[in-house]
Parts: C-alpha cells; sequence; structure tokens
C-alpha cells in the first residue's frame, strides 16, 4: 500500500490498491491500511480505491495514524477492508473523512484468526503511543459519506472518552445487520472512566433503521433521518451503485458544515 510518515504537503491522488497486508507469502508482515499517515500534516487524499486490505490490526481502507493534523481524506471508494473505514487515532487535529464511499468495510471480529482488534466502520482513539496517555483526536470532520455493510456483518463503532470536537453530518449509514459499541483496541484498550467528548455536532445523518448507530456509543445524533435511500445494487464495487434512487429523502437535505465551537482552523482546503 502506501505509507507516509513524516511528510508536509502531499497530494494522494488516483490510486487503486488492492490487497494490502497480503500474507501470501511468509516474509510478508501479513498488516496494513491500503494508505497511512503518521507525523503528517497538509495532505489531501482523494479519487482513490482502497480494498481488500488484511491483517489482525489496523488494515483499513485508508487510515490517519497519531501525530497528524490536517489530512482530508475526500472522495474515495473504500471496499472489504478487514479493519474498517474510518480510523482516526490520537494526538491528531483537524482531519476528515468526506465524500467516501464505504462497502462491507470492518468485518474483522477480534480473536478470529489471530485478530487483536475489532473491525470498524467509525474509530476515533486517543492513542498516541504504547505508554502515552489518550489524547484526542481534535477536530474531527466526518460529513457526507456513504456507508453499506450487509446483513452478516456487524457493524463496530468506538469514540474513544479522550475525543474531542467531532462533526458527523450528513452522512448515509445502510447498514443491514447488527451494530454494536466496542472498545477502542489499539494494543492495550481503553479503560473504562468519564468521558471527556465534548464539542459535538452530530446531525442529519440517514439511517436505514434506529438501531444502526448503537445507544452505548459516547456521543449521539440528535437530529437523526431515517429511510431507505434504495441504492441501485447494494454491494457492488462500482461508484453508480450508490446513487440513492429515494430522490426525495435525500435531495436538498443536508445541512450546512461549519466549523465546530473554538476551532479556528476548520479544514485548510475548505468545509
Amino acid at each position: 500500500g502506501i505509507q507516509m510518515s513524516g511528510v508536509k504537503n502531499g497530494m494522494v491522488d488516483g490510486n487503486y490498491v488492492d490487497s494490502s497486508g497480503s500474507n501470501n507469502d511468509s516474509r510478508k508482515w501479513g498488516r496494513g491500511s491500503g494508505l497511512w499517515t503518521w507525523g503528517t500534516s497538509n495532505v489531501l487524499i482523494q479519487n482513490n480505491h482502497f480494498l481488500n486490505a488484511n491483517g489482525p490490526g489496523d488494515s483499513a481502507g485508508c487510515h490517519i495514524d497519531f501525530n497528524c493534523s490536517d489530512v482530508v481524506v475526500q472522495y474515495n471508494f473504500s471496499a472489504n477492508n478487514a479493519g474498517g473505514f474510518c480510523e482516526i487515532l490520537g494526538n491528531n487535529y483537524n482531519c476528515a473523512y468526506r465524500y467516501n464511499i464505504s462497502v462491507n468495510d470492518g468485518y474483522r471480529v477480534k480473536g478470529v484468526n489471530g485478530a487483536f482488534q475489532e473491525g470498524k466502520i467509525f474509530w476515533l482513539s486517543g492513542f498516541n503511543g504504547s505508554g502515552k496517555k489518550r489524547n484526542g483526536p481534535f477536530n474531527s470532520y466526518f460529513y457526507n459519506n456513504t456507508i453499506y455493510l450487509k446483513k452478516d456483518i456487524v457493524a463496530k463503532i468506538a469514540v474513544d472518552r479522550a475525543s474531542s470536537g467531532v462533526l458527523i453530518a450528513n452522512n448515509i449509514f445502510y447498514i443491514e445487520g447488527e451494530s454494536r459499541a466496542v472498545k477502542g483496541d489499539q494494543y492495550k484498550p481503553e479503560t473504562e472512566g468519564e468521558s471527556r467528548v465534548e464539542k459535538i455536532v452530530f446531525e442529519n445523518n440517514l439511517y436505514l433503521e434506529k438501531e444502526n448507530w448503537p445507544e452505548e456509543v459516547l456521543i449521539q445524533d440528535n437530529k437523526p433521518i431515517f429511510g431507505d435511500p434504495d441504492f441501485q445494487n447494494k454491494g457492488g464495487l462500482n461508484i453508480k451503485d450508490y446513487i440513492p434512487g429515494n430522490i426525495q429523502l435525500i435531495k436538498d437535505k443536508g445541512v450546512e458544515i461549519r466549523k465546530l465551537n473554538d476551532d479556528l482552523v476548520g479544514l485548510k482546503v475548505g468545509l
């Protein structure tokens, strides 16, 4: 796949990444996201395909590891990645996932085939290094994404108690099966304790069913919408498969995306 450490001012555009984390040779590690950044700032990741990432941990289509800022993941197609779709770790500032399509991501089950992390469709993790106090992520923007999960995949969601500043709006969560809140596993799962999650804008997301976003997750949608967007070909691997047929449910129904309270930056590339 693609790995970026210490990068400043980057563009990742138009790549096709398939089967990162392959274990078809004993010399390979057998783990890896299609793309991940670490200690990186001002990077735009767009118009890529991230497919079939494998591994017992991480192994999302594209994830933002710790110590990053202003990383924007947009207009990508993510499918069949064991670790999941959105993964933003600790000590990250003003990062975003927007206008992406995710299909059957996050199917991995902790404890099965050596997996030490659950697969997750949405994960905010405060992990920023072994032995360090969990911190952030800060001012994470997640909007206008389309997420589809078939019935036999449990949709898992984790929000770390140290998260601060979260916007989730205008997304479609089409989850046919069960949804579950899980702990964020990054070598050592977070412990129980009081939530410090603050500065939240969570509204105007479309869910197939009320149960698609578990009640146990620390943050909740205060203006959810329920209905079937009527995708053309659920489970397909083409962008056009996820054009909603139920126009009246979606057209002109988005809310304006604004900067979170006390966030002076928003997204440097614009909201």
